[in-house]
């Protein structure tokens, strides 16, 4: 390591990086994956080998539990994140309101699901 830089920089400039690197690969190869098919479909079609339609993929309504589920893991995460705020308070103050903030937003959207999760229970019934 050069004699300039501590460890925990060197981290520091590691995480946003790899925090970009590993999405940007995701696609990637989602695109090298869709091609390979496209290329595959049209080396069928060109040998006259009839295809099977593609299948289309229909999204299906939340359920009521999913819901639920939903806005416990967001209140779990949104804790999460307020607690690790308030933990990181005592090393960096600017990085720990950030962590704060985004834990309190999480939090609120997680009471917004539990709120709609019973008003959805309610009108089924």
């Amino acid at each position: 390591m050069p004699p300039g830089i501590a460890a925990p920089a060197v981290i520091s400039l590691l995480i946003p990086i790899i925090a970009l690197l590993i999405p940007i690969f995701a696609l990637y190869y989602s695109y090298k994956k869709e091609q390979a098919k496209r290329q595959e479909r049209i080396k069928a079609i060109e040998k006259g080998v009839e295809l099977p339609p593609e299948p289309v993929k229909v999204k299906q309504p939340l359920k009521t539990l999913g819901y639920l589920r939903r806005g416990l893991l967001s209140l779990a995460v949104g804790i999460g994140l307020w607690v690790g705020g308030t933990y990181i308070g005592g090393i960096d103050e600017e990085f720990a309101g950030l962590f704060s903030i985004a834990g309190i937003i999480v939090f609120l959207i997680g009471i917004a699901l539990l709120i709609y999760y019973a008003v959805q229970k309610k009108a089924e019934q």
